[in-house]
């Protein structure tokens, strides 16, 4: 069964159903972006076999995940290796 982009919004930490009905329809926006940033959305399209568009909106919801734990709840991100390394990231 095909995945709907509510689907996609809500695994990504998107709103609940209630929310999603009451908010405004999709809306295009045209956008420059720089040489990595195009690396990086070829490489979520070659890994994960989606079209531009969806790559883009897996970044956008990656982000705001991040975003939303370092800037509003004011937690740290870890990111540990297979062999166990840990290294935190922070975001100014």
């Amino acid at each position: 069964m095909a995945r709907s982009d509510a689907d996609t919004a809500a695994d990504a930490g998107g709103t609940d159903q209630n929310e999603r009905s009451a908010a405004s329809p999709p809306r295009r926006i045209n956008v420059a972006v720089t040489p990595d940033m195009l690396a990086a959305i070829d490489r979520v399209i070659d890994r994960e076999q989606v079209t531009l568009t969806e790559a883009v909106r897996r970044l956008i919801a990656y982000g705001d995940v991040v975003y939303r734990m370092v800037k509003e709840e004011g937690q740290t991100m870890v990111f540990r290796s297979e062999n166990g390394n840990e290294r935190e990231v922070l975001l100014i």
